[in-house]
């Protein structure tokens, strides 16, 4: 019988083909990887890159921060102006900080009634940024515009050179960046500084 034959070759053909090849398959004792010591090393030295940069980040995201506050402090100012130039009336602007009562942290500011965030939408978390005023009781941490957008009297200011001055200052609490708005002459004139020509306020 020709067919035991048959199913004999297949079986062979078959059991030939299903012998895995463990030559060509297995790993070479040099393909194994990496080691635990090289993973810690290259840990240890990420470490050591991060502690260098975090500082500079840090100071970098403190200034972007400022910036941001600032910016908007004098876009409220500017603001307050305008609606009382428009309006034809008095516009006071009011700033809401660490020293208000309720203390408001981050600040805000209330121009005519409405308040408004100067946290960036909600970029700016509490604790990270402080503003002030050299705006003295009763009318602590507010200006206000008259209906030609003038300020009827600004508060004394030593360091001015005129003697009189709005200043709001944004900065770092603990120090750091510093940026500030001045508004320095009776009709309304505004300026922006930073660092060592804003003072530091209480």
């Amino acid at each position: 019988m020709k067919t035991p034959q048959i199913l004999l070759k297949l079986l062979q053909k078959s059991a030939a083909k299903a012998r895995p090849n463990f030559n060509n398959t297995a790993s070479s004792k040099g393909e194994v990887g990496y080691t635990i010591i090289e993973l810690l090393i290259i840990v240890l030295i990420l470490g050591i890159f991060a502690s260098i940069a975090a500082p500079g980040w840090l100071g970098f995201i403190n200034r972007q921060r400022v910036r941001t506050v600032n910016d908007r402090v004098f876009q409220s100012l500017r603001t307050a102006q305008s609606e009382a130039k428009r309006t034809k009336r008095n516009v006071t602007i009011v700033f809401n900080n660490n020293t208000s009562t309720p203390p408001v942290d981050p600040p805000t500011v209330t121009i005519d009634g409405n308040t408004q965030q100067l946290n960036a939408q909600g970029e700016i978390k509490p604790g990270t940024i402080a503003l002030g005023t050299n705006a003295p009781a009763p009318s602590a941490n507010s200006i206000t515009f008259d209906y030609q957008g003038n300020v009827n009297q600004l508060p004394l200011d030593p360091s001015s050179p005129n003697g009189r001055r709005f200043v709001a200052t944004v900065s770092v609490p603990g120090g750091g960046a510093k940026q500030c708005v001045f508004v320095e002459t009776l009709i309304g004139g505004m300026r922006t500084a930073e660092g060592n020509d804003c003072p530091t306020l209480p």
